[in-house]
């Protein structure tokens, strides 16, 4: 089967984790903000993966980047795995 993965960007408080969280239906560990830092705060810190299947049979990844300037590096180190970014406004 095909796998795309989706790098999902935008800015602090775009709404990248909640859409991310309405289109999956697979969440990993690490989705949606699970880490408590990230809950205590209020803001993506890390990495997050979670997927959906189309009606066509791709599996779409989704990875929620965090939208903060200082957390740029977490981003660049994903690029490596992503296929295309989505980037939400």
């Amino acid at each position: 089967s095909v796998n795309v993965n989706v790098g999902v960007m935008g800015h602090v408080d775009s709404g990248k984790t909640s859409l991310v969280g309405a289109l999956s239906t697979c969440l990993s560990t690490c989705a949606l903000d699970r880490h408590p830092q990230s809950k205590e705060r209020g803001i993506t810190l890390d990495l997050g993966f979670s997927s959906f299947v189309s009606e066509s049979g791709v599996r779409f990844t989704l990875v929620d980047c965090p939208g903060h300037a200082s957390l740029i590096r977490t981003i660049i180190g994903a690029t490596q795995i992503i296929d295309v970014f989505l980037l939400v406004i």
